[in-house]
C-alpha cells in the first residue's frame, strides 16, 4: 500500500501497547446535532476553551453509551470519573447551569467516591435509569429533549437539554489487534482485548514467551493504572533483555535433518511460533529444514505429534524413550 513499508527489525522482547479507540455513537442523535457531543470531544473543547455556555442552562450526560450491553457486556470503567470529573470542571465554569448525569451503576470506585460526593454536593443531579428502558432523544425546532424514565419515582422524567454529553465505550481496535494476534501468536479475549497468561500470577505476560502487554490493550483502564501496567512491563522486559544469554528446559524440540522434508507442518501449529523452516546449506546445497528456537520452545510436542516424516522429536520423549517405557510395564 501507499505509503507503508515493511521493515524487519531485531528485538529481544516485545511489549504490546496499541491502546484502544473511543466508540462512536450511532444513537442519541450523534452526528446529527451540534449540541451532541462525547465526553472526549467535550474535553477537547475544554482544553482549547472552545466551548461556549452561555446559552447552556441544562446540561445532560448519559453514561455506559455502547456498553454494557448485548454486544459489549464489559464495563468501561472510566466512564463514570470522566463524567463526574467534566461535570465538576462545567459547574466551575458556570455555577447556575442545571447538570443532571443519567446513570446505570455509579462506579466511581477508590478515591474516586471523593469527587462524586463533591458533585453531589455541588448541586449536580444523579438520575438512575434502566438497560430496559434506555434514555429517548428528541429534537425540536433546535429543542433537545430527552426522555428518561425514573425507577425510584416509577415516573418519566423530561428535561429540554442545552448540551447532551455522551459517554462513550472504550472498543479494541479489532482489526489491527486480530493481525498483531495473529503476527505474534497471542490470544485476543471475546471482547478484542489481549488476553494476558494468567491474571494475577502473570498479569502482563503472554503465554508467548517475551512479549507482554499493557494499558488499554489489555482492558479499558485509567491512565494511573496504565501507567502502573506499563512499569510493570517494562521491568519483565528488563529481565529478558538484561541477559547475555538465557537458560532453556532440557524438554525442547529436536529436528533430525535427515529426516525432515521441509514441509511446514510443524511451524503452522506451533502455538509459540519456537520452530520455522528456514533455508540451510546441505552439502553444496541449499535445502529447506526446519529449526528450532530453544529459547521459545515449550516442549509441548504438537510439533512431534504433528510431523509426517517423524523428524522431530521432544529430548526425554523420543519414541525409542517412549516405547521403551512401555515395553518395560508390560513385562512388570
Amino acid at each position: 500500500m501507499t505509503g507503508e513499508e515493511e521493515k524487519e527489525i531485531s528485538h529481544g522482547v516485545v511489549i504490546v501497547a496499541t491502546g484502544a479507540d473511543e466508540y462512536k455513537p450511532k444513537e442519541y442523535l450523534y452526528g446529527s446535532s451540534r449540541r451532541v457531543l462525547t465526553q472526549m470531544e467535550l474535553e477537547e473543547r475544554l482544553k482549547d476553551s472552545d466551548i461556549d455556555l452561555d446559552g447552556a442552562g441544562n446540561i445532560v450526560m448519559i453514561q455506559c453509551v455502547g456498553s454494557r450491553d448485548s454486544e459489549r457486556p464489559y464495563c468501561s470503567r472510566v466512564c463514570c470519573n470522566q463524567a463526574i470529573k467534566n461535570a465538576l470542571v462545567l459547574k466551575e465554569m458556570k455555577p447556575e447551569a442545571n447538570i443532571t448525569i443519567l446513570y446505570r451503576d455509579i462506579r466511581s470506585y477508590g478515591l474516586n467516591e471523593i469527587s462524586y460526593n463533591t458533585a453531589r454536593k455541588a448541586g449536580i443531579q444523579f438520575v438512575r435509569y434502566e438497560a430496559e428502558r434506555k434514555p429517548e432523544i428528541s429534537e425540536e425546532k433546535g429543542v433537545l429533549t430527552v426522555k428518561a424514565y425514573e425507577p425510584i419515582i416509577d415516573e418519566d422524567t423530561k428535561i429540554n437539554a442545552d448540551l447532551l454529553i455522551l459517554s462513550s465505550a472504550v472498543v479494541p481496535s479489532a482489526e489491527k489487534n486480530k493481525a498483531l494476534a495473529q503476527m505474534l501468536k497471542v490470544p485476543l479475549n471475546q471482547e478484542g482485548f489481549f488476553l494476558e497468561a494468567h491474571a494475577k500470577l502473570r498479569p502482563v505476560d503472554f503465554a508467548t514467551e517475551g512479549v507482554y502487554l499493557c494499558g488499554l490493550a489489555h482492558a479499558p483502564k485509567n491512565l494511573r493504572e496504565s501507567i502502573t501496567q506499563g512499569k510493570a512491563a517494562a521491568a519483565r522486559a528488563a529481565t529478558v533483555i538484561s541477559k547475555d544469554t538465557l537458560e532453556t528446559e532440557g524438554t525442547i524440540a529436536q529436528v533430525n535433518e535427515s529426516l525432515c522434508a521441509g514441509c511446514g507442518a510443524c511451524e503452522k501449529v506451533c502455538a509459540y511460533k519456537a520452530i520455522s523452516v528456514q533455508e540451510i546449506k546441505k552439502r553444496d546445497i541449499t535445502v529447506k529444514k526446519a529449526v528450532v528456537n530453544a529459547v521459545l520452545c515449550k516442549g509441548c510436542g504438537t510439533c512431534s505429534a504433528t510431523c509426517r516424516c517423524g523428524a522431530v522429536d521432544v529430548n526425554g520423549f523420543t519414541d525409542r524413550q517412549v516405547v521403551s517405557e512401555l515395553e518395560y510395564l508390560l513385562r512388570n
